[in-house]
């Protein structure tokens, strides 16, 4: 498709360009600020599609344009440095040179130090070799940089991930790879509000580094301690991004020995947990007699799997929620693993009981992350820690940590002791991360540590590995879960207005009884630190429903676990009962 960009208003200087902001209407100010706060980063509609062209309009420009710079100015302001290092990186959006160009010339007239990710791909070079702005990255691997990278202090990766080719957004990391929330993300909003002009450098430099050479460095050695990856060596993968062509992925299962067969066929919307064509991912797979597919989204942070049973020969789809649950019980039962889990509320509880500990916390890495440097005693923002949703199973029910310290004494009232313990972060929609800590005990003193950088954002990399070995080894993850439970999701449609009424509503209702057709189900919730309710849990004999605000789109997400054969039949039910009242 083409694309056509608006020139903005911009006085010119010598040195630098000045753009002078538009007031915001209201329905702006709401998109900057919303009510909801997103689970990763900001995102926006930046193009307008008509036909074959897309068009990217100026207001929307100077919309992204107040959010870079309040980024720019808050995240400085957090590092402390007159000059910090700045990793700044897009998915493959047809949007993202103009904005990556855009930003750079912000960043550079604010002292940043500018990394931009080399091009080593060969189909990308061409591309690259005309664009002066070309820096492209999937998010687990720009995350992760900066943990990996001493110079740098600040990633910021330009992406929308699975929403549509129409939307882009920020997502950015400061210090460490954990998505920023809270105190801060309240800061960028309302900097982005007050600002009436921004200025661009108009001259710069940006150093060339291989950022993903070092993250996939890093990725195979720590998937060696879990896993012997040999089997891998001359096996067959259908690798299939769907936008762009995720060359870091493609160079990781080639350095153990894969042979990568590429889809570039660009999806509409790029997100393989709901939109799949399996006629043509079938026909691919029979061309070059693959067995096993990976599906991605745009910044390859949400991932499908798509294998032939050997049984039947018919393709079965596995979904992250059920696939790491699976991943996870073979992984401590057959390989005596000792796991850490820690999962958001709604992902699959049926790999559990494997694991010697686990912890439960809210949508997003904002949550998974904080119980991993809480573990580690890295000092984390009070606001941030009190607008999480952090819990750990205790006999049986789910008790709320009030502090941070909770996460350690977590750790120490359980069995867990011993070098390269498992702690697995991971949601129910494509986020996985393995990390390796040593935990030991002197004298009733507990320690927990890890040799190597430790990432608390998406990295299912290391994930994607061990399945494919597991895979390779003759495992059918069919056959590891049970059959009896089933879990699936669906999505109410609201605005933020109707999201946060259909969740205070049910909040006023805990304890009660709510009853839907001929099932009845005791309404509980999930809450905050700070003792604000944010998530309801409907809990039946047979069934467990949960419904939170979505962070990325206009609904809310509704999920259940129950019997296999009737909770279609039962979530539709509930879906239908909450219309009624809204």
């Amino acid at each position: 498709m083409q694309l056509q960009v608006e020139p903005l208003a911009i006085q010119e200087s010598d040195k630098f360009d000045v753009v002078k902001l538009p007031l915001l209407s209201e329905e702006q100010q709401k998109i900057i600020n919303p009510i909801v706060p997103p689970t990763s980063g900001i995102r926006m509609v930046i193009l307008d599609k008509k036909n074959d062209l897309l068009l990217m309009p100026a207001n929307r420009q100077y919309m992204f344009l107040r959010v870079f710079k309040a980024i720019s100015e808050v995240a400085k302001q957090e590092i402390g440095k007159p000059q910090p290092g700045v990793l700044l990186v897009s998915d493959d959006r047809p949007s993202a040179n103009h904005l990556v160009g855009l930003y750079a010339k912000i960043l550079a007239y604010d002292g940043y130090k500018i990394y931009f990710q080399k091009t080593y791909d060969p189909q990308s070079k061409a591309e690259a070799d005309n664009e002066p702005f070309y820096s492209r990255m999937g998010t687990p691997h720009g995350s992760a940089s900066v943990a990996l990278f001493e110079e740098i202090d600040l990633v910021i990766v330009l992406t929308a991930s699975h929403n549509d080719l129409i939307w882009n957004g920020v997502k950015f990391y400061i210090d460490l790879p954990m998505p920023i929330s809270g105190r801060v993300m309240q800061s960028v909003s309302q900097r982005a509000l007050e600002m009436s002009e921004i200025r661009m450098q108009k001259d710069f430099c940006a150093q060339y580094i291989d950022a993903d050479k070092r993250n996939n460095d890093y990725i195979i050695d720590l998937t060696k301690k879990v896993i012997d990856l040999s089997i891998l060596r001359n096996t067959k993968l259908l690798l299939w991004p769907y936008m762009g062509r995720a060359p870091e992925l493609r160079d990781l299962f080639e350095r153990v020995g894969v042979n990568v067969v590429l889809i570039e066929r660009a999806m509409e919307p790029p997100n393989p947990t709901v939109n799949i064509d399996y006629p043509y991912l079938e026909s691919k797979m029979q061309e070059h007699q693959i067995s096993v597919a990976i599906l991605l989204d745009t910044d390859r942070d949400r991932i499908v799997l798509v294998t032939r049973n050997s049984k039947t020969s018919k393709l079965e789809t596995f979904l992250p929620n059920s696939l790491y649950a699976a991943m996870h019980s073979i992984l401590a039962k057959d390989f005596h693993k000792n796991i850490i889990n820690v999962r958001t509320i709604p992902s699959d509880p049926r790999g559990d009981s494997a694991c010697k500990l686990s912890f439960v916390t809210g949508v997003g890495y904002k949550h998974l992350g904080m119980i991993l440097y809480g573990a580690l005693g890295k000092t984390i923002d009070t606001a941030k820690f009190d607008t999480g949703i952090l819990y750990v199973e205790q006999n049986s029910k789910y008790e709320k940590l009030k502090h941070i310290h909770d996460i350690q004494r977590a750790i120490q009232q359980s069995p867990i002791r011993g070098e390269d313990i498992l702690m697995v972060l991971w949601e129910e929609s494509g986020g996985h991360t393995i990390n390796l800590l040593d935990i030991t005990e002197d004298n009733n003193h507990m320690q927990i540590s890890s040799k190597i950088p430790t990432i608390g954002d998406k990295y299912p990399a290391e994930a994607l590995l061990i399945i494919c070995t597991l895979l390779a080894k003759g495992y059918n993850f069919s056959d590891i879960l049970s059959k009896e439970i089933a879990g699936t999701r669906k999505m109410i449609e609201a605005d933020d207005e109707k999201k946060v009424k259909i969740v205070s509503t049910f909040a006023q209702m805990e304890g009660q009884s709510f009853q839907v057709k001929e099932q009845t189900y005791t309404i509980n919730t999930f809450q905050q630190v700070n003792n604000q309710i944010a998530i309801i849990y409907l809990s039946s004999l047979q069934t467990k429903v949960y419904f939170r605000p979505s962070g990325t789109g206009p609904g809310v997400r509704v999920y259940i676990f129950g019997p296999k054969n009737t909770i279609d039949q039962e979530l539709d039910q509930i879906i239908g009962r909450i219309n009624t009242m809204f």
